[in-house]
């Protein structure tokens, strides 16, 4: 999701499930400011909903940006006949970090066999990085 889908998202209906863990911090003051103006601007949706669905664009915002390198070779692209590689480092092990807390935070609200939060393998272009 991407900061400018939020609007969008705002207006319509959340069914995001919560954790049992509560996460709690504290926030610099223009931050809690801009906050408190979205909870005006949006009184249908929570706090909780508004900080989620902020962290979500936020770390998608990050997640696309975290390097890649071509690692194991995985096929030619049909359509380019360019090879494909498995993609190594930051951004791949930030998928394999994910699956393995998403499958844990899963386990604590009772999910004895959570699938995978990031079920394809991330695949990288040879100059793509």
């Amino acid at each position: 999701m991407k900061a400018s889908d939020l609007v969008t998202v705002w207006s319509a209906p959340d069914n995001s499930r919560l954790t049992v863990k509560q996460y709690s911090f504290r926030l610099p003051v223009h931050i809690a400011a801009k906050l408190s103006a979205l909870e005006d601007l949006y009184p249908t949706k929570s706090r909780t909903q508004l900080v989620g669905d902020l962290l979500t664009a936020a770390i998608a915002g990050v997640e696309q940006s975290l390097p890649s390198r071509p690692g194991k070779f995985w096929a030619n692209d049909p359509e380019t006949d360019e090879k494909v590689f498995e993609a190594e480092g930051m951004a791949a092990d930030f998928r394999k970090l994910s699956n393995k807390y998403y499958q844990a935070i899963e386990r604590e609200m009772g999910n004895e066999s959570p699938e995978l939060l990031y079920t394809a393998t991330l695949l990288v272009h040879e100059n793509q990085k």
